[in-house]
């Protein structure tokens, strides 16, 4: 096993609150370019779980062997089999503790310590009862929970045998500025892997419609931009426009009524084939998240030159640089403003051509940081 990498399947399968999330994509795509590249690699996944048919299959055909963690526990699997190198796109608890081995682990972001506390989240019927605690806490005992989050961080972070790598300067910038003590650490930064699965051609849905995506998670803050539209709807803005949303199942996911439902259309789950085909038809990507590592959405709009309106925050900037137009998250006013602003035809058209630009410039970067983050993996 000298040279073999154990590969974290279990960061592609569910989380908490999703079934298809930005770290999920992020490890397919690294666990497919190393099978392209034939390195020799192992997997382990949880098959309590769902996990994408497509992975496993590739697994079968390169003969990958897979361990499960139903059978055995992730340390006894690095004990057994002797694995000097692991590999997790997600980190969790159980792979920071592990002993004898090198881990190699992306942090995607600080989530938890960056995300304000925000009664909005409260309008989510679905919002997780972990997440309803760390709004209470983040809200009334904000020291108290910083502390115990950045002593949890602290504690994970520990092992020496651990490399952490980040997917965004914004990510590698603000791990030192909330652990100072790592002001002198090299944390290598290779922007996340391009999910641009396929190129789509042919419109299908002929209405022009305002997109939005993660629906029902809170920390993507699109109940405000729902209200924004529904403010401009009724008041006879937009009369030719409708809504797509994905992630959440109808409106009874917010506690506030919408009050022109039908030009709001509630598609839940979508398999990535019918999400890249919305990107695709889109009219606009309004993109309000209150935190990204990195933030896949708006490149996966821009790749059909749609233009994107977003949140200012975290990571977002430095991915969409000036191919974005941004509002205020916590401004309904705002996020209505910079609608409007892009349903002008000539703004439109000046964000598509900028867009396309701004997909191909990051792509770039992507495709060469895929193969650069691989290589020190197999480096350790």
């Amino acid at each position: 096993m000298k040279n073999c990498i154990l590969y974290d399947l279990t960061a592609t399968q569910p989380s908490d609150n999703s079934k298809r999330h930005g770290g999920g994509k992020y490890g397919e795509v690294i666990i497919k370019r190393i099978l392209e590249r034939n390195l020799d690699v192992a997997c382990y996944y949880d098959s309590r779980h769902w996990i994408n048919p497509e992975i496993l299959e590739l697994i079968k055909e390169n003969n990958v062997v897979l361990h499960d963690i139903k059978d055995m526990s992730l340390q006894n699997i690095v004990d057994d089999k002797k694995y000097k190198t692991v590999y997790s796109a997600l980190p969790n608890s159980k792979v920071y503790a592990l002993k004898n081995c090198n881990i190699i682990g992306t942090v995607h972001g600080l989530r938890r310590l960056e995300t304000p506390a925000d009664n909005n989240c409260l309008k989510y019927k679905n919002l997780t009862k972990k997440d309803f605690v760390f709004y209470l806490a983040n809200k009334f005992v904000p020291n108290m929970i910083s502390n115990k989050l950045k002593g949890f961080y602290r504690k994970s972070w520990s092992n020496e045998n651990l490399n952490i790598v980040t997917v965004s300067n914004h990510t590698s910038n603000s791990i030192k500025v909330y652990f100072p003590e790592m002001r002198e650490k090299n944390i290598p930064v290779f922007y996340s892997p391009s999910t641009t699965l396929y190129d789509i051609q042919e419109r299908k849905y002929n209405k022009k419609f305002f997109l939005l995506v993660s629906g029902n998670r809170f920390e993507k803050n699109n109940l405000r931009a729902i209200k924004a539209l529904d403010y401009l709807f009724s008041n006879k803005y937009l009369p030719d426009f409708a809504v797509y949303i994905t992630g959440a199942k109808d409106a009874s996911n917010y506690r506030y009524k919408i009050k022109n439902k039908e030009r709001f259309n509630f598609l839940g789950y979508v398999d990535d084939l019918e999400l890249e085909q919305l990107y695709h038809d889109a009219y606009c990507l309004i993109y309000p998240s209150l935190n990204e590592g990195f933030g896949y959405p708006p490149l996966e709009a821009m790749h059909y030159n749609v233009p994107v309106i977003a949140s200012p925050y975290t990571s977002i900037p430095e991915v969409c640089q000036d191919s974005a137009i941004y509002f205020n998250p916590f401004s309904v006013q705002e996020i209505a403003n910079r609608i409007l602003q892009i349903s002008d035809s000539d703004i439109h058209a000046e964000y598509s051509k900028k867009a396309q630009k701004q997909y191909l410039k990051i792509t770039e970067k992507q495709t060469t940081d895929l193969d650069k983050l691989i290589d020190f993996i197999y480096a350790k």
